[in-house]
Protein backbone atom coordinates (compact mmCIF):
# COMPACT_ATOMS: atom_id res chain seq x y z
CA UNK A 1 0.00 0.00 0.00
CA UNK A 2 1.06 3.84 -0.61
CA UNK A 3 2.15 5.15 2.58
CA UNK A 4 2.15 8.73 3.38
CA UNK A 5 2.43 10.72 6.66
CA UNK A 6 -1.11 12.43 7.45
CA UNK A 7 -2.18 15.58 9.79
CA UNK A 8 -3.46 18.96 10.03
CA UNK A 9 -1.69 21.71 9.88
CA UNK A 10 1.73 21.81 8.79
CA UNK A 11 4.55 21.47 11.04
CA UNK A 12 7.25 23.93 12.12
CA UNK A 13 10.62 23.65 13.06
CA UNK A 14 11.43 23.89 16.33
CA UNK A 15 13.62 26.90 16.97
CA UNK A 16 17.35 26.30 17.43
CA UNK A 17 17.44 26.68 21.23
CA UNK A 18 14.39 24.65 21.71
CA UNK A 19 15.74 21.34 19.58
CA UNK A 20 16.33 18.74 21.44
CA UNK A 21 14.58 17.29 24.92
CA UNK A 22 11.18 18.90 26.21
CA UNK A 23 9.20 18.26 29.38
CA UNK A 24 6.92 21.51 29.47
CA UNK A 25 4.32 23.03 27.35
CA UNK A 26 2.78 25.93 28.21
CA UNK A 27 -0.81 24.33 26.47
CA UNK A 28 -1.44 20.97 24.56
CA UNK A 29 1.02 20.33 21.54
CA UNK A 30 1.63 17.94 18.82
CA UNK A 31 5.61 17.06 18.36
CA UNK A 32 7.46 14.79 16.42
CA UNK A 33 10.90 14.01 15.98
CA UNK A 34 11.18 12.39 12.35
CA UNK A 35 7.84 14.33 11.20
CA UNK A 36 6.41 11.15 10.20
CA UNK A 37 5.07 10.33 13.75
CA UNK A 38 3.44 13.01 16.04
CA UNK A 39 2.54 12.98 19.54
CA UNK A 40 -0.32 14.97 21.57
CA UNK A 41 1.54 15.97 25.16
CA UNK A 42 -0.59 18.02 27.49
CA UNK A 43 -0.58 21.83 28.69
CA UNK A 44 1.62 21.47 32.00
CA UNK A 45 4.78 19.03 32.28
CA UNK A 46 5.41 15.83 31.33
CA UNK A 47 8.24 12.78 31.06
CA UNK A 48 11.30 14.48 28.67
CA UNK A 49 11.00 13.51 25.04
CA UNK A 50 13.32 14.27 22.03
CA UNK A 51 11.71 16.35 19.60
CA UNK A 52 12.42 18.32 16.62
CA UNK A 53 9.00 19.92 15.20
CA UNK A 54 6.18 20.84 16.76
CA UNK A 55 2.66 22.31 15.86
CA UNK A 56 2.81 25.37 18.16
CA UNK A 57 4.42 28.14 19.25
CA UNK A 58 8.12 27.16 19.63
CA UNK A 59 7.97 29.42 22.99
CA UNK A 60 5.27 27.09 24.49
CA UNK A 61 7.57 24.30 24.59
CA UNK A 62 10.64 24.25 27.42
CA UNK A 63 13.01 21.95 29.63
CA UNK A 64 12.56 22.20 33.10
CA UNK A 65 15.22 20.72 35.56
CA UNK A 66 13.05 18.25 37.91
CA UNK A 67 11.43 15.97 35.25
CA UNK A 68 8.46 14.27 36.69
CA UNK A 69 8.01 10.77 36.29
CA UNK A 70 5.35 8.80 34.24
CA UNK A 71 2.38 7.39 35.67
CA UNK A 72 3.36 4.56 33.63
CA UNK A 73 7.23 3.85 36.00
CA UNK A 74 4.78 3.47 39.09
CA UNK A 75 2.77 -0.31 38.84
CA UNK A 76 -0.72 -0.10 39.35
CA UNK A 77 -1.35 -3.83 39.56
CA UNK A 78 0.33 -7.41 40.31
CA UNK A 79 4.00 -7.33 38.84
CA UNK A 80 5.74 -10.22 36.99
CA UNK A 81 9.18 -9.25 38.20
CA UNK A 82 11.66 -11.61 40.17
CA UNK A 83 13.60 -10.09 42.73
CA UNK A 84 17.26 -11.92 43.54
CA UNK A 85 19.47 -10.31 46.11
CA UNK A 86 22.86 -11.69 45.88
CA UNK A 87 26.89 -10.49 47.81
CA UNK A 88 29.98 -11.13 45.87
CA UNK A 89 32.23 -12.53 48.50
CA UNK A 90 35.78 -12.29 47.24
CA UNK A 91 36.97 -10.11 50.18
CA UNK A 92 36.51 -11.45 53.53
CA UNK A 93 34.40 -9.28 55.79
CA UNK A 94 32.21 -10.90 58.46
CA UNK A 95 30.78 -7.71 59.57
CA UNK A 96 29.17 -6.62 56.19
CA UNK A 97 28.02 -10.30 56.26
CA UNK A 98 26.46 -9.69 59.12
CA UNK A 99 24.57 -6.49 58.08
CA UNK A 100 23.33 -7.49 54.70
CA UNK A 101 21.45 -10.46 56.64
CA UNK A 102 20.05 -7.94 58.78
CA UNK A 103 18.64 -6.12 55.82
CA UNK A 104 17.14 -8.83 54.07
CA UNK A 105 15.71 -10.95 57.11
CA UNK A 106 14.13 -7.67 58.07
CA UNK A 107 12.17 -8.15 54.98
CA UNK A 108 11.72 -11.73 54.70
CA UNK A 109 14.42 -11.94 51.14
CA UNK A 110 16.34 -14.44 50.82
CA UNK A 111 20.07 -13.94 49.79
CA UNK A 112 22.47 -15.41 47.94
CA UNK A 113 26.22 -15.68 49.08
CA UNK A 114 28.66 -16.10 46.22
CA UNK A 115 31.71 -17.11 47.60
CA UNK A 116 34.68 -16.30 45.91
CA UNK A 117 37.49 -16.62 48.85
CA UNK A 118 38.07 -19.74 50.91
CA UNK A 119 38.69 -17.62 53.59
CA UNK A 120 34.69 -17.80 54.06
CA UNK A 121 35.01 -21.14 54.34
CA UNK A 122 35.51 -21.23 58.40
CA UNK A 123 32.00 -19.48 58.36
CA UNK A 124 30.14 -22.40 57.27
CA UNK A 125 27.95 -22.51 60.57
CA UNK A 126 27.15 -18.70 59.90
CA UNK A 127 25.82 -19.99 56.30
CA UNK A 128 24.16 -22.47 57.95
CA UNK A 129 22.32 -20.38 60.34
CA UNK A 130 21.28 -17.94 57.94
CA UNK A 131 20.12 -20.81 55.85
CA UNK A 132 17.94 -22.34 58.19
CA UNK A 133 16.34 -18.86 59.64
CA UNK A 134 15.91 -16.99 56.29
CA UNK A 135 16.17 -19.52 53.25
CA UNK A 136 19.53 -18.19 52.53
CA UNK A 137 21.78 -20.09 49.79
CA UNK A 138 25.23 -20.05 48.29
CA UNK A 139 26.67 -20.12 44.79
CA UNK A 140 30.71 -20.43 44.46
CA UNK A 141 33.09 -19.15 41.98
CA UNK A 142 34.17 -21.98 38.96
CA UNK A 143 37.13 -23.33 40.71
CA UNK A 144 37.00 -26.92 41.68
CA UNK A 145 38.99 -26.40 44.90
CA UNK A 146 36.52 -23.96 46.01
CA UNK A 147 33.41 -26.24 44.86
CA UNK A 148 34.77 -29.01 46.99
CA UNK A 149 35.41 -26.93 49.90
CA UNK A 150 31.88 -25.43 49.91
CA UNK A 151 30.15 -28.90 49.66
CA UNK A 152 32.43 -30.57 52.26
CA UNK A 153 31.35 -27.98 54.66
CA UNK A 154 28.24 -26.90 53.37
CA UNK A 155 26.35 -29.97 52.94
CA UNK A 156 22.76 -28.39 52.20
CA UNK A 157 25.15 -26.55 49.09
CA UNK A 158 23.78 -27.49 45.63
CA UNK A 159 25.84 -25.30 42.52
CA UNK A 160 23.12 -23.86 39.89
CA UNK A 161 24.93 -20.64 38.98
CA UNK A 162 28.79 -20.10 38.31
CA UNK A 163 29.88 -16.85 39.30
CA UNK A 164 31.97 -15.26 36.76
CA UNK A 165 33.50 -12.36 38.20
CA UNK A 166 35.01 -9.10 36.00
CA UNK A 167 37.81 -8.75 34.25
CA UNK A 168 38.44 -12.30 34.03
CA UNK A 169 37.00 -14.21 30.83
CA UNK A 170 34.26 -16.00 31.24
CA UNK A 171 34.50 -20.14 30.81
CA UNK A 172 31.55 -20.92 28.73
CA UNK A 173 31.01 -24.19 28.92
CA UNK A 174 34.05 -25.42 30.55
CA UNK A 175 33.74 -23.20 33.85
CA UNK A 176 30.40 -24.73 34.36
CA UNK A 177 30.86 -27.31 37.42
CA UNK A 178 28.28 -30.37 37.06
CA UNK A 179 24.61 -29.50 37.86
CA UNK A 180 25.05 -25.63 36.80
CA UNK A 181 23.40 -24.48 33.55
CA UNK A 182 23.59 -20.94 34.30
CA UNK A 183 26.14 -18.17 34.93
CA UNK A 184 26.26 -14.55 36.45
CA UNK A 185 28.51 -11.83 35.96
CA UNK A 186 27.39 -9.84 32.71
CA UNK A 187 28.12 -6.10 33.70
CA UNK A 188 25.39 -4.56 30.97
CA UNK A 189 26.16 -1.54 28.83
CA UNK A 190 30.26 -1.15 29.99
CA UNK A 191 32.83 -0.29 28.60
CA UNK A 192 35.82 -1.31 30.28
CA UNK A 193 34.40 -0.56 34.14
CA UNK A 194 37.11 -3.14 36.53
CA UNK A 195 38.23 -4.52 33.10
CA UNK A 196 34.89 -5.78 31.95
CA UNK A 197 33.59 -4.95 28.19
CA UNK A 198 30.08 -6.47 27.78
CA UNK A 199 28.51 -3.14 26.01
CA UNK A 200 26.02 -4.83 23.37
CA UNK A 201 25.36 -8.12 25.69
CA UNK A 202 21.24 -8.23 26.35
CA UNK A 203 19.70 -6.81 29.85
CA UNK A 204 18.70 -8.82 32.27
CA UNK A 205 18.22 -12.63 32.12
CA UNK A 206 18.85 -14.08 28.72
CA UNK A 207 19.88 -17.78 27.32
CA UNK A 208 23.08 -17.64 25.75
CA UNK A 209 24.89 -18.78 23.13
CA UNK A 210 27.08 -21.56 24.57
CA UNK A 211 30.05 -20.56 21.57
CA UNK A 212 29.32 -16.85 21.82
CA UNK A 213 28.03 -16.07 25.53
CA UNK A 214 27.26 -12.05 24.97
CA UNK A 215 24.75 -13.13 22.27
CA UNK A 216 21.36 -15.05 22.79
CA UNK A 217 20.98 -18.66 22.16
CA UNK A 218 20.25 -18.14 18.02
CA UNK A 219 17.69 -21.35 17.78
CA UNK A 220 15.61 -20.00 21.00
CA UNK A 221 16.49 -22.59 23.33
CA UNK A 222 17.88 -22.10 26.95
CA UNK A 223 21.40 -24.31 27.19
CA UNK A 224 22.66 -21.48 29.84
CA UNK A 225 21.22 -19.05 31.23
CA UNK A 226 23.01 -15.62 31.92
CA UNK A 227 22.46 -13.37 34.79
CA UNK A 228 23.57 -9.96 34.60
CA UNK A 229 25.95 -8.34 37.47
CA UNK A 230 23.05 -6.07 38.96
CA UNK A 231 20.20 -4.44 37.65
CA UNK A 232 21.06 -1.15 35.47
CA UNK A 233 19.20 1.71 35.34
CA UNK A 234 18.47 1.02 31.37
CA UNK A 235 18.20 4.94 30.71
CA UNK A 236 21.03 7.06 32.35
CA UNK A 237 23.47 3.88 32.28
CA UNK A 238 23.06 4.24 28.63
CA UNK A 239 22.49 8.14 27.57
CA UNK A 240 25.59 8.34 29.96
CA UNK A 241 27.81 5.93 29.03
CA UNK A 242 28.81 5.09 32.83
CA UNK A 243 26.82 1.62 33.55
CA UNK A 244 28.86 1.84 36.73
CA UNK A 245 27.16 4.94 38.23
CA UNK A 246 23.31 4.39 37.91
CA UNK A 247 22.38 0.95 38.90
CA UNK A 248 20.85 -0.34 42.47
CA UNK A 249 24.08 -0.43 44.05
CA UNK A 250 24.43 1.69 46.70
CA UNK A 251 28.47 2.63 47.11
CA UNK A 252 28.29 2.88 43.45
CA UNK A 253 25.27 5.55 43.48
CA UNK A 254 27.26 7.47 46.17
CA UNK A 255 31.05 7.00 44.91
CA UNK A 256 30.32 7.34 40.73
CA UNK A 257 27.26 8.61 40.56
CA UNK A 258 27.28 11.59 43.16
CA UNK A 259 23.70 10.78 44.99
CA UNK A 260 23.66 11.78 48.91
CA UNK A 261 21.97 9.17 51.24
CA UNK A 262 18.90 10.76 51.16
CA UNK A 263 18.89 11.28 47.31
CA UNK A 264 19.83 7.47 46.91
CA UNK A 265 16.98 6.73 48.80
CA UNK A 266 14.58 8.62 46.53
CA UNK A 267 16.58 7.08 43.41
CA UNK A 268 16.18 3.55 44.28
CA UNK A 269 12.74 3.77 45.37
CA UNK A 270 11.39 4.93 41.76
CA UNK A 271 13.90 2.76 40.38
CA UNK A 272 12.34 -0.63 41.76
CA UNK A 273 8.64 1.23 41.02
CA UNK A 274 10.30 1.29 37.14
CA UNK A 275 11.19 -2.15 37.08
CA UNK A 276 7.73 -3.37 39.05
CA UNK A 277 6.01 -1.91 36.24
CA UNK A 278 7.65 -3.09 33.80
CA UNK A 279 6.95 -6.61 34.96
CA UNK A 280 3.18 -5.80 34.67
CA UNK A 281 3.89 -7.29 30.87
CA UNK A 282 6.04 -9.75 31.49
CA UNK A 283 8.45 -11.75 33.58
CA UNK A 284 11.76 -9.85 34.22
CA UNK A 285 14.51 -10.10 36.79
CA UNK A 286 15.64 -7.56 38.42
CA UNK A 287 18.78 -8.04 39.89
CA UNK A 288 20.97 -7.23 43.44
CA UNK A 289 24.12 -7.37 44.04
CA UNK A 290 26.41 -5.44 46.52
CA UNK A 291 30.07 -6.80 47.87
CA UNK A 292 30.38 -7.72 51.40
CA UNK A 293 32.83 -6.04 52.23
CA UNK A 294 31.60 -2.93 50.46
CA UNK A 295 28.52 -3.20 52.94
CA UNK A 296 29.93 -1.29 55.48
CA UNK A 297 30.36 1.98 53.18
CA UNK A 298 28.72 4.92 54.93
CA UNK A 299 24.83 4.91 54.07
CA UNK A 300 24.79 1.61 51.86
CA UNK A 301 22.26 0.06 54.80
CA UNK A 302 19.75 2.99 54.52
CA UNK A 303 19.64 2.80 50.69
CA UNK A 304 19.44 -0.92 51.13
CA UNK A 305 17.14 -1.12 53.53
CA UNK A 306 14.24 1.58 51.29
CA UNK A 307 15.24 -0.76 48.44
CA UNK A 308 13.94 -4.10 50.04
CA UNK A 309 11.35 -2.43 51.86
CA UNK A 310 10.10 -0.75 48.07
CA UNK A 311 10.31 -4.64 46.90
CA UNK A 312 8.24 -5.60 48.86
CA UNK A 313 5.60 -2.61 48.55
CA UNK A 314 5.37 -3.65 45.01
CA UNK A 315 4.91 -7.18 45.87
CA UNK A 316 7.47 -8.47 43.43
CA UNK A 317 8.43 -12.48 43.62
CA UNK A 318 11.93 -12.80 45.90
CA UNK A 319 13.86 -15.70 44.35
CA UNK A 320 17.54 -17.35 45.37
CA UNK A 321 20.02 -17.27 42.55
CA UNK A 322 19.46 -21.03 42.25
CA UNK A 323 15.91 -20.57 42.03
CA UNK A 324 15.97 -17.34 39.62
CA UNK A 325 17.98 -19.95 37.07
CA UNK A 326 15.01 -22.46 37.06
CA UNK A 327 12.30 -19.94 36.78
CA UNK A 328 13.80 -17.80 34.86
CA UNK A 329 14.56 -19.93 32.23
CA UNK A 330 10.79 -20.25 31.30
CA UNK A 331 10.90 -17.07 30.29
CA UNK A 332 14.15 -16.07 29.33
CA UNK A 333 14.15 -16.96 25.66
CA UNK A 334 11.10 -14.69 24.95
CA UNK A 335 11.44 -11.58 22.88
CA UNK A 336 10.93 -8.50 25.75
CA UNK A 337 11.02 -5.02 25.86
CA UNK A 338 11.24 -3.12 28.79
CA UNK A 339 10.78 1.06 29.29
CA UNK A 340 12.75 3.02 31.68
CA UNK A 341 12.10 6.41 32.98
CA UNK A 342 14.50 8.91 33.61
CA UNK A 343 14.52 9.35 37.44
CA UNK A 344 16.85 12.49 38.37
CA UNK A 345 19.04 12.90 41.27
CA UNK A 346 22.64 12.56 41.28
CA UNK A 347 25.22 13.97 38.80
CA UNK A 348 23.67 15.46 35.73
CA UNK A 349 25.89 13.53 33.13
CA UNK A 350 25.80 14.92 29.35
CA UNK A 351 25.14 12.45 26.82
CA UNK A 352 27.02 11.43 23.59
CA UNK A 353 23.57 10.18 21.87
CA UNK A 354 21.61 13.28 23.02
CA UNK A 355 23.67 15.61 21.83
CA UNK A 356 25.43 16.51 25.31
CA UNK A 357 22.18 17.08 26.61
CA UNK A 358 21.70 16.31 30.49
CA UNK A 359 17.92 15.95 30.47
CA UNK A 360 17.52 12.37 29.51
CA UNK A 361 14.03 11.00 27.44
CA UNK A 362 13.02 7.37 28.55
CA UNK A 363 14.47 4.92 26.74
CA UNK A 364 13.12 1.20 25.42
CA UNK A 365 15.13 -1.61 25.30
CA UNK A 366 14.12 -4.41 23.06
CA UNK A 367 16.09 -7.73 23.04
CA UNK A 368 15.13 -11.12 21.10
CA UNK A 369 17.20 -14.08 19.59
CA UNK A 370 18.47 -12.04 16.79
CA UNK A 371 18.21 -8.37 17.69
CA UNK A 372 19.12 -5.70 20.24
CA UNK A 373 17.54 -2.40 19.77
CA UNK A 374 17.43 0.54 22.17
CA UNK A 375 14.84 3.47 21.49
CA UNK A 376 14.75 6.95 22.94
CA UNK A 377 11.38 8.68 23.89
CA UNK A 378 9.90 10.37 20.69
CA UNK A 379 12.10 8.49 18.03
CA UNK A 380 10.62 6.15 16.05
CA UNK A 381 13.64 4.46 15.17
CA UNK A 382 16.18 2.53 17.31
CA UNK A 383 19.73 4.76 18.46
CA UNK A 384 21.85 1.60 18.45
CA UNK A 385 21.48 -1.95 16.90
CA UNK A 386 23.13 -5.57 17.61
CA UNK A 387 23.19 -8.01 15.19
CA UNK A 388 23.80 -11.01 16.94
CA UNK A 389 24.40 -13.55 14.27
CA UNK A 390 27.47 -11.37 13.78
CA UNK A 391 29.27 -12.14 16.59
CA UNK A 392 30.31 -15.52 16.53
CA UNK A 393 32.97 -15.36 19.51
CA UNK A 394 32.75 -13.57 22.53
CA UNK A 395 35.78 -11.89 24.68
CA UNK A 396 35.07 -10.51 28.07
CA UNK A 397 37.34 -7.93 26.85
CA UNK A 398 36.09 -6.82 23.84
CA UNK A 399 32.21 -4.95 23.10
CA UNK A 400 30.02 -6.35 20.26
CA UNK A 401 30.18 -3.54 17.52
CA UNK A 402 26.67 -1.94 16.81
CA UNK A 403 25.33 -1.48 13.55
CA UNK A 404 26.47 0.79 11.82
CA UNK A 405 24.96 3.83 10.73
CA UNK A 406 25.26 3.34 7.22
CA UNK A 407 23.74 -0.08 7.28
CA UNK A 408 20.44 1.19 9.39
CA UNK A 409 16.89 1.35 7.56
CA UNK A 410 15.65 4.39 6.95
CA UNK A 411 11.91 6.18 7.88
CA UNK A 412 10.02 7.18 4.73
CA UNK A 413 6.42 7.18 5.78
CA UNK A 414 3.82 6.68 7.74
CA UNK A 415 0.22 6.13 7.61
CA UNK A 416 -3.01 4.90 8.94
CA UNK A 417 -5.88 3.52 7.03
CA UNK A 418 -8.81 1.64 7.48
CA UNK A 419 -7.63 -0.02 11.30
CA UNK A 420 -4.12 -0.34 9.91
CA UNK A 421 -0.78 1.26 10.79
CA UNK A 422 1.86 0.80 8.11
CA UNK A 423 5.56 1.95 7.88
CA UNK A 424 7.58 2.35 5.16
CA UNK A 425 11.66 1.63 5.46
CA UNK A 426 14.43 1.83 3.00
CA UNK A 427 16.92 -0.34 3.94
CA UNK A 428 20.50 -0.77 2.57
CA UNK A 429 20.88 -4.16 2.90
CA UNK A 430 18.52 -7.25 4.41
CA UNK A 431 18.27 -7.44 8.45
CA UNK A 432 15.85 -6.84 10.96
CA UNK A 433 14.89 -4.48 12.86
CA UNK A 434 12.35 -2.00 14.26
CA UNK A 435 9.87 0.75 15.16
CA UNK A 436 8.60 2.23 18.58
CA UNK A 437 5.70 3.88 19.02
CA UNK A 438 5.84 5.73 22.50
CA UNK A 439 1.49 5.58 23.36
CA UNK A 440 0.35 2.93 25.82
CA UNK A 441 -0.10 -0.20 23.36
CA UNK A 442 -3.85 -0.75 25.42
CA UNK A 443 -5.18 2.06 23.81
CA UNK A 444 -3.83 1.09 20.40
CA UNK A 445 -5.91 -1.86 20.25
CA UNK A 446 -2.78 -3.95 18.42
CA UNK A 447 -3.50 -7.53 16.91
CA UNK A 448 -1.52 -9.99 15.62
CA UNK A 449 1.71 -10.84 16.41
CA UNK A 450 5.40 -9.52 15.52
CA UNK A 451 5.10 -6.67 18.40
CA UNK A 452 6.20 -6.47 21.99
CA UNK A 453 4.80 -4.82 24.48
CA UNK A 454 6.99 -2.19 26.60
CA UNK A 455 4.39 -1.90 29.52
CA UNK A 456 2.11 1.32 29.35
CA UNK A 457 5.35 3.58 28.39
CA UNK A 458 5.02 2.24 24.20
CA UNK A 459 5.11 -0.64 22.11
CA UNK A 460 7.78 -1.90 19.19
CA UNK A 461 7.13 -3.72 16.07
CA UNK A 462 9.64 -6.00 14.84
CA UNK A 463 9.86 -7.43 11.49
CA UNK A 464 12.55 -8.75 9.02
CA UNK A 465 13.59 -6.35 5.85
CA UNK A 466 15.11 -7.03 2.43
CA UNK A 467 16.89 -4.77 0.77
CA UNK A 468 15.25 -1.58 -0.46
CA UNK A 469 11.65 -0.36 -0.20
CA UNK A 470 9.87 -2.28 2.73
CA UNK A 471 5.88 -1.54 3.50
CA UNK A 472 5.07 -3.21 6.94
CA UNK A 473 1.49 -2.97 8.14
CA UNK A 474 -0.05 -3.99 11.53
CA UNK A 475 -3.65 -4.60 12.48
CA UNK A 476 -4.59 -1.46 14.95
CA UNK A 477 -7.67 -0.44 15.72
CA UNK A 478 -7.28 2.11 18.15
CA UNK A 479 -5.40 4.33 15.50
CA UNK A 480 -7.19 7.11 14.01
CA UNK A 481 -3.93 9.05 12.59
CA UNK A 482 -0.44 8.94 13.08
CA UNK A 483 -0.84 11.29 15.68
CA UNK A 484 -0.97 9.53 19.21
CA UNK A 485 -1.13 11.03 22.38
CA UNK A 486 2.51 10.44 24.37
CA UNK A 487 2.91 8.02 27.15
CA UNK A 488 2.81 9.91 29.85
Amino acid sequence: MAVAATGGCAHRDVAANRVGIIDRSSRACAVSYDGDVWYRVPAGTFAPINVRMARCETQDLASIDAAPLPRWAVPDGPTQTRFVATSLQQYVSLPGMESHERSASAYGIPMTWMIGNLGYIPYAKTYDAFHAANGDDVQSAYFPSLHAAIAHNIPWYAPKVSVASAGTERLIPSGLYPGEHAFWGIAWNSLGTDGTWDYGAPWGTYCADVESYKRPQPDGGCDVLAFEWTARDLTRAYLSGREDAFSNDPDDLQRRGGFSVRSAVRYVRAFVDAYAAAGQSQPIVMMFQQETHDELFSGDKAIVDAMFARVVRDKMKVETLARAARDARTFSAQPRAVAFPYITGGKAMPSRVLDGKTLYPATIDYHDAHVGMTFVAGRTLPTRQFRYADYPVSRFNRPLPEVPEREMPALTGVGVSNGWLAFALQAPRAIRSGVAIWANPDRLRLSGSDFVKAGRAGVVFVFELHKGLNVVRYRCAGCTGTTFDYST
